[in-house]
């Protein structure tokens, strides 16, 4: 079960708020982000699924299952 720190606005270690993203995509734990003003952003959280988590609650896309 997540905690409420994780789905908070802000990710702990991640620079970027939720609505300046748009889609991402996911390869060997490392996180392609594209944010709105067009800027592509990587990111290696130290626990992937929590992040992942945080990324579905706040619906931004992952292009692998949602295009």
């Amino acid at each position: 079960m997540m905690t409420d720190t994780i789905a908070a606005a802000a990710f702990p270690g991640f620079e970027h708020a939720p609505d300046e993203l748009t889609k991402y995509i996911e390869a060997f734990g490392i996180f392609t982000i594209l944010l709105r003003n067009g800027s592509v952003v990587h990111y290696n959280p130290d626990d992937t699924n929590a992040f992942r988590y945080w990324l579905n609650r706040h619906k931004i896309i992952d292009i692998r299952t949602q295009g």
